[in-house]
């Protein structure tokens, strides 16, 4: 498949859009630090759909300008993106810090929403984790992300996963060594301003929220309480795993969330470029 690159008015991003043109389009959100082939193993998932996924302002190829980043600029990223290739109305899907993307979007263009799937995020930082993240950032801007490499790894993957080299850890390893330090401390400020608990009952659209009971990025009573305000939400446990489940069980989400967009297609009119 060929990337692009296109200007949406704010920042040039990379992007990929494949699929039938006339298909209902998913807009794919990849987490922090990686890029748009965390989707790679996922595609299966959207098979029919016309598919968009993108690398986030200061993430792959995109344009990095300098930060703090807000999830409220990161969302209207999304939408100027969609606004240039003409699409409407998606079905959006977002992992970790793209599922905070996510649930932005949801909450300020929501008439631009079909569904929405919620992967391993969470809606709100206690001080304590708004302080680790800070903590991260200046570790990346005065030592570089080497320093990062293996607790972040430990954060997102289970041992035996580390220990099997699976293809998901592989990936996000090689994806920590091409992250800038600048992006990083930018990208993290955004995530830091977190806070849509209380307008989650406002998403309306059908939701699956996919999370890990022993997540340390997106606790388990968090994902629960998500799932108790989103009004239309459906949560589904994906485990064993640490932050990146779909990573690990690439075969199990890509069932998931096959299942719900064809429930939510068949069950709603479609939504077209």
């Amino acid at each position: 498949m060929t990337t692009h690159r296109i200007h949406n008015g704010e920042v040039a991003l990379c992007y990929e859009l494949s699929g039938p043109a006339d298909a209902p389009v998913v807009c794919l959100n990849h987490c922090f630090a990686s890029d748009h082939h965390y989707w790679d193993p996922h595609l299966p998932a959207f098979t029919g759909f016309r598919v968009l996924r993108f690398d986030t302002r200061g993430h792959g190829d995109s344009e990095a300008p300098p930060g703090p980043y807000t999830l409220e600029l990161l969302a209207n990223d999304v939408a100027r993106l969609c606004d240039v290739l003409g699409i409407e109305r998606v079905h959006l899907c977002g992992v970790s810090l793209g599922g905070q993307i996510a649930q932005t979007f949801a909450l300020e263009y929501p008439e631009r929403l079909a569904s929405l799937v919620l992967v391993n995020t969470t809606c709100e930082y206690d001080e304590a984790q708004t302080a680790a993240w800070r903590a991260r950032a200046a570790v990346a801007m005065t030592h570089g992300l080497d320093a990062l490499r293996e607790p972040l790894l430990e954060r997102w993957f289970t041992k035996e996963a580390a220990q099997r080299q699976i293809p998901g850890y592989r990936y996000m390893d090689e994806a920590i060594s091409r992250f800038k330090p600048a992006s990083f401390d930018a990208a993290s400020a955004a995530m830091c301003m977190l806070d849509t608990t209380a307008r989650l009952p406002s998403i309306t659209v059908p939701t699956l929220l996919i999370a890990t009971p022993d997540d340390p990025g997106a606790p388990r009573e968090v994902s629960e309480k998500m799932a108790a305000l989103i009004p239309q939400c459906e949560l589904q446990w994906l485990e064993p795993a640490q932050h990146l489940s779909s990573l690990e069980h690439p075969e199990r989400f890509n069932t998931m969330v096959r299942r719900f967009l064809s429930e939510v297609e068949q069950s709603s009119p479609p939504s077209h470029a």
